[in-house]
């Protein structure tokens, strides 16, 4: 879970003692049993409830609260799946598999194709370290043609 204060910084958005709340859940289901638009209320409490373990007093003060899950960030953001470091971070499709097997180490099957995206080794995020990697890759192994 990110979660943001935005009235910690700025007072104006919320009254003594009350917060404005921004959450974005990466890891959330892509789809819910009864929907998003049905279960958005009640996955929102459940993540107040599990802040609440850890910021006693949290849920009473929240006013106002942004939820962020996978289909809002594929929509908003055009992330398919709605992930931020487009794909799983999983055992399968890190390190030396990322992005999958047989499309890693920068290399691709289609020849002077290369991979310098969020999708490559080591993810997402605004490192620009794929790209750095896809680089040297192409310049210090003979990947350029």
């Amino acid at each position: 879970m990110e979660i943001v204060l935005p009235s910690v910084s700025d007072p104006s958005m919320a009254p003594e003692g009350k917060a404005s709340l921004s959450a974005v859940i990466q890891f959330a289901p892509y789809a819910l049993k009864q929907g998003w638009e049905t279960g958005r209320a009640a996955f929102l409490d459940r993540v107040l409830d599990r802040l609440e373990a850890h910021a006693p007093g949290l849920k009473s003060s929240v006013l106002a609260a942004e939820l962020l899950v996978p289909p809002d960030i594929e929509q908003i953001y055009a992330m398919p799946g709605g992930h931020w470091h487009h794909g799983e971070l999983q055992v399968d499709q890190m390190l030396f598999n990322r992005p999958a097997y047989g499309a890693s180490g920068y290399d691709t099957p289609v020849s002077g194709l290369f991979l310098a995206s969020a999708g490559s080794h080591p993810g997402g995020g605004i490192s620009g370290l794929p790209g750095y990697n896809a680089a040297r890759h192409i310049l210090f192994k003979g990947g350029a043609q």
